[in-house]
């Protein structure tokens, strides 16, 4: 026990915890803080560039809240439906569409 704390106590003076968790924590910060506290997350692609590429809005739940999560995907979803969205990355994938509206 004394080892950890005499561990972390030269983390904390040297500057190197700080660095760890900039260079750890940096890159994705908010994915990292849920995934290290175990909290249930979604992204869900709720609005569009003019060029048509999806942004997505990420929801973060209680513990244990995974179904409270993929209840809200499902019914934004029937709300504003992104099924038949896609971005047009691939000129050869590329299909015409006249509308936002879902097929059928």
């Amino acid at each position: 026990m004394l080892a950890k704390e005499r561990v972390g106590k030269l983390l904390k003076v040297s500057g190197m915890l700080d660095q760890i968790i900039a260079d750890n924590l940096g890159w994705v910060p908010y994915t990292q803080l849920a995934n290290l506290t175990g909290r249930p997350t979604i992204s869900l692609p709720l609005h569009w560039t003019a060029t048509g590429l999806p942004l997505g809005v990420r929801f973060v739940g209680r513990l244990g809240a995974d179904g409270a999560l993929l209840q809200l995907a499902a019914q934004l979803e029937q709300a504003c439906p992104w099924f038949h969205r896609y971005a047009d990355l691939d000129p050869r994938l590329a299909q015409p569409h006249e509308s936002d509206q879902p097929p059928g």
